[in-house]
């Protein structure tokens, strides 16, 4: 099956770059091993409610600012399942407008059991998975054709439908409109397990602060599903459209809220600064949206249609149900009408993440549970000669956001560190600054602070 796409995937591959969050370079032009039918298995999946006791939160773990309702349950269901029961060795194929119907679940375990380049593998994935949704189409334009056929790839897609509640029309004509809408509504999903176990191991470090700062700013701590949902928690994120960190700031949004970046520094790689500006900036989207469910949409799609279209239904009190209804798909597609009902999967997977993922306390970290602290440096200085190997170590670990360690850091720089940084070098900026001073505003700290090089 894989031989067909062989030569286009290597031809892919050479225009593939690292700006997927989850796609890094691995490239190799090594002999491909014979393809075997097994590579990868087809099978439908019959989608249980069997998790309803995470989405309703029978331990009361999470804040009733955030409840599942009837109306988002199909959909924080469908995310839950993506982020908690598929691999990314899994592809599932489902309806885009309901996307509670999953037709099938790919499986490409045998695939990435070989030893194959990562990015090749999910080039030959892709490919495979858009045939398989090729041969999905024709079935249900073949039902278009005849609703009321009896094959068995009728019967498999029919039982799919009833699984997800959906009521067949008993005309000819009307089941003929169905079959054709449901053929336009085809889409895939990766999935993400691997990826948000992943990240929760890399948040660790940071899991205390971030409790204590959101806590301290009058957010919810829940908001901290919003990384997850961005990068997996990945601090080497690049996307395509030039979103940068666990956050995904874009560069305009990220300028309002900290120091301009240079070819040298980019703060929307530093864990610490940009969930300082994330607090910020979320805290201004529920001044202006007066809801946590438009405030969390906000983050994805800005505020600008949200708030357009809140005044035309009425005002204050529409929430985000009535928008997305109303909203068409040319200012509100997939990814805007999905993000809330993501962030919920979100919030209540790591609400409950000890029970559904295993081993989550391993770390190479000593120093998990100690607090993460933020300095400026007072002058230019070149860390080797200046600080032990400890501490060079842990400014390696925490500040991404710098791409020469090994350079002269300019005054004014900020670095975050679970270590105590030498006075007569680096100032501290205070827990009451963190709170009350966006990064960016920083600078003025150092305004009657000494430059000592000794």
């Amino acid at each position: 099956m894989i031989r067909k796409y062989i030569l286009m995937a290597l031809a892919t591959l050479i225009l593939v770059t690292a700006s997927d969050p989850f796609f890094g370079i691995e490239l190799s032009f090594k002999p491909l091993p014979k393809e075997e039918r097994t590579d990868v298995t087809e099978r439908l999946w019959m989608s249980t409610d069997a998790f309803r006791p995470y989405l309703t939160d029978y331990e009361d773990k999470v804040s009733d600012l955030f409840p599942v309702t009837p109306y988002y349950y199909p959909n924080v269901h469908f995310w839950f399942l993506i982020y908690t029961q598929f691999e990314s060795s899994s592809v599932v194929i489902h309806d885009k407008s309901d996307i509670s119907i999953i037709y099938k679940v790919l499986d490409f375990s045998s695939l990435h059991e070989k030893k194959l380049p990562l990015n090749t593998i999910y080039v030959l994935q892709d490919k495979i998975s858009e045939e398989k949704v090729k041969d999905l189409k024709k079935d249900l334009e073949d039902l278009a054709k005849d609703p009321y056929s009896n094959t068995a790839e009728a019967k498999n897609i029919l039982r799919t439908l009833k699984q997800a509640n959906i009521t067949l029309p008993s005309g000819k004509s009307e089941r003929s409109i169905l079959f054709t809408k449901l053929k336009k509504n085809l889409r895939t999903q990766t999935g993400q397990k691997n990826f948000i176990r992943n990240g929760i191991v890399q948040s660790l470090p940071y899991q205390s602060f971030f409790t204590r700062y959101f806590t301290d700013k009058k957010l919810p701590k829940e908001l901290v599903a919003i990384p997850f949902l961005e990068s997996s928690f990945n601090p080497h994120a690049h996307s395509k459209v030039s979103a940068v960190g666990v956050w995904q700031f874009m560069p305009l949004i990220a300028s309002f809220f900290i120091p301009k970046r240079t070819n040298y520094v980019d703060y929307r790689s530093n864990v610490g600064v940009s969930s300082l500006a994330a607090g910020f900036l979320l805290a201004e989207n529920f001044q202006i949206m007066k809801s946590w469910d438009l405030a969390v949409t906000a983050y994805n799609s800005g505020t600008k249609h949200l708030l357009k279209t809140k005044r035309e239904l009425g005002g204050d009190k529409v929430d985000l149900e009535a928008i997305i209804k109303h909203s068409d798909s040319e200012h509100f597609g997939f990814a805007s009408k999905n993000f809330y009902s993501e962030f919920l999967a979100l919030v209540h997977t790591l609400a409950y993440r000890e029970e559904l993922f295993a081993d989550l306390h391993a770390s190479d970290r000593e120093d998990v549970d100690e607090e993460l602290k933020y300095f400026l440096t007072k002058c230019p200085i070149r860390l080797p000669g200046s600080l032990n190997q400890k501490l060079i170590s842990d400014l390696n670990y925490h500040n991404h956001h710098i791409s020469k360690l090994k350079g002269a850091l300019p005054r004014g720089l900020i670095l975050t560190t679970k270590s105590t940084l030498p006075a007569a070098k680096f100032l501290p900026v205070s827990y009451k600054d963190l709170l009350k001073m966006k990064p960016k505003d920083w600078g003025s700290i150092l305004k009657n602070q000494s430059c000592s090089t000794r």
